[in-house]
C-alpha cells in the first residue's frame, strides 16, 4: 500500500457503477488474514495505523468477525477515518462520509457483503488518497483494492458475479500501470496468469476456482509490495 504492508490473508469505468447498483451493493467511484490484535488509534504503545489499515481489516473481517468485533473495528475505522481525512479534498471526505453511513447501516442489518463493500470503498479513497512520491505505487494498492472486491463480490449470496468481473477488469487495468516496471519475470508471469485468472474464473462462474485465484493475487500483491520496496524507482534528473 502507499507505506503499507499488508497486514494478512472510483469513477471506476460506468460498468461497475452498473453493476453494483444493480445488485444493491455501494456504487464503486472511478474512483488480512484478520488481526484481533489490531491496536486502536491513540493507543501510546505505538503509533495508530493508518485509516486504510484499519478498513482492510474490516473489509475481510467483514464475513466472519462476531457483532462485538465488528463493532471494535468500525470504531477504529472511523476514528482513524476522522484523523487522516483532515488535509484530503472536500469531494473526497464527502465520499468517505457516505461509506462509513454505509457502513453503519449495513452493520445495523447484519449485511455481511455490503459492509465488506462499503468498507473496501472506503480504504480505495484513502490510498488513492496517499503519497504519489512512496517506493510501493498506489497502483499496487489498488491492485489489493480489486483483490478484496472480488472476493466480497464472490462470497455475497448470491455471487455479484457482473460486478466481480468489473473488478477482474479494474485490476487489469491497474497493473497495466505498472507490469513493465517489475524487474522479475517470475513475478511478473505470475501476477499476468492471477489476473487473467480472474477473468476467466468469472466468466465461467467457478466460484471456488475464482476465490482460489483471488487469495493468489493478494499473495502476489504483497510480493509486489517488497519488490518496490526493494527496488525504488530512481527519479529523473535535469539535463
Amino acid at each position: 500500500m502507499p507505506i503499507l504492508l499488508h497486514l494478512r490473508n472510483l469513477s471506476l469505468p460506468g460498468l461497475a457503477v452498473v453493476a453494483l447498483a444493480a445488485c444493491n451493493a455501494p456504487a464503486p467511484e472511478s474512483a488480512p488474514a484478520p488481526t484481533p490484535t489490531t491496536p486502536a488509534p491513540g493507543n501510546a504503545a505505538t503509533a495508530p495505523l493508518a485509516a486504510s489499515e484499519y478498513f482492510e481489516t474490516l473489509t475481510e473481517e467483514a464475513f466472519t468477525a462476531t457483532p462485538a468485533r465488528l463493532d471494535v473495528t468500525i470504531a477504529q475505522a472511523r476514528e482513524a477515518a476522522t484523523r487522516d481525512r483532515r488535509d484530503l479534498p472536500a469531494d473526497v471526505t464527502a465520499r468517505i462520509d457516505q461509506r462509513l453511513q454505509e457502513i453503519a447501516t449495513h452493520r445495523a442489518a447484519m449485511a455481511r457483503a455490503d459492509l465488506a463493500l462499503s468498507s473496501v470503498e472506503a480504504y480505495r479513497l484513502f490510498v488513492s488518497a496517499g503519497s504519489k512520491s512512496e517506493p510501493v505505487p498506489v497502483a499496487v494498492s489498488l491492485l489489493d483494492y480489486a483483490g478484496f472486491r472480488y472476493t466480497a463480490d464472490l462470497k455475497a449470496q448470491p455471487a455479484r458475479w457482473d460486478d466481480a468481473m468489473a473488478a477482474a477488469d479494474y485490476a487489469a487495468a491497474q497493473w497495466a500501470l505498472i507490469s513493465d516496471r517489475i524487474g522479475d519475470p517470475a513475478l511478473k508471469a505470475r501476477f499476468d496468469a492471477a489476473v487473467t485468472g480472474l477473468k476467466t474464473a468469472t466468466a465461467s462462474r467457478d466460484t471456488a476456482n475464482a476465490l482460489s485465484i483471488a487469495g493468489t493475487e493478494l499473495d502476489l500483491v504483497d510480493e509486489l509490495e517488497a519488490w518496490f520496496t526493494a527496488h525504488p524507482a530512481v527519479p529523473a534528473t535535469g539535463a
